[in-house]
């Protein structure tokens, strides 16, 4: 494994991507093709508003990725193109490696998220506790290396929008039901007393290996007429570059 100086759990920090002009354009930019959204169930219980824009391993199934990559990619490129180029020189200047997107698996997309003053803020928002393995379900012509993962936030509410994270995780905290509002009280105690919170920045984007444990986290009540949208991916080391995906 290489060394994760750059990842936000070990003592990296967030890079700064975009300026605030440029998340606005982005945003205007993602709002004039909504008819490439998706709309996303994630959660049983799910209350907001939740689209992607591209493919994401974690969330299509195996028969249907390669449809939806294949319908997505093409509007990812002609229209954000020049954004994925810009992340892909920031990962390599803060990592030291080469990116390239690959071929075969969608590319890096966009979570997008409607406010809704109706859901539940801290814990009990949004996506499950988990740790990102979306590399065991593909193949690479190659051994990997490391493994990354990124977020570019590109709107946030005002309240905000970040992470929960947990480290020294009990194996018994591990097992059973991922989303909070189906794990166990004793369970989900554990997780909302021992949770820390890494906040984002839009136009600062952050970097982790994927392997500690996290969740999706606003620390407050949102607005029905706020979003909250980022660019998100993944990244396997092997024969010297990072090869991202989503």
């Amino acid at each position: 494994m290489v060394c994760a100086d750059w990842d936000i759990f070990h003592g990296g920090t967030a890079i700064e991507v975009l300026d605030d002009e440029a998340c606005a354009n982005l945003v205007q930019r993602l709002l004039s093709i909504t008819d490439s959204w998706q709309e996303r169930h994630a959660l049983d219980d799910q209350i907001h508003s939740f689209h992607t824009l591209g493919a994401a391993t974690y969330l299509d199934t195996p028969e249907n990725y390669g449809v939806v990559a294949a319908a997505a990619n093409p509007v990812l490129r002609d229209n954000f193109g020049d954004l994925l180029d810009r992340v892909g020189r920031a990962i390599t200047a803060r990592t030291g490696h080469p990116t390239q997107l690959s071929d075969d698996l969608a590319l890096p997309g966009f979570h997008i998220f409607r406010g809704d003053h109706r859901a539940p803020p801290g814990l009990m928002y949004g996506g499950s506790v988990h740790v990102d393995r979306p590399h065991d379900r593909h193949s690479f012509p190659f051994t990997i290396e490391a493994t990354l993962s990124f977020t570019l936030p590109i709107r946030i509410p005002a309240c905000g929008a970040g992470m929960h994270h947990w480290s020294d995780v009990p194996l018994a905290m591990m097992t059973g039901p991922k989303a909070p509002h189906a794990m166990p009280p004793v369970q989900r105690e554990w997780y909302d007393a021992h949770k820390r919170y890494f906040g984002y920045t839009a136009g600062a984007m952050v970097l982790h290996d994927g392997l500690t444990v996290h969740q999706l986290a606003n620390p407050g009540r949102t607005r029905d007429d706020e979003y909250r949208i980022s660019l998100q991916g993944h990244g396997v080391l092997g024969d010297g570059a990072w090869h991202l995906f989503f």
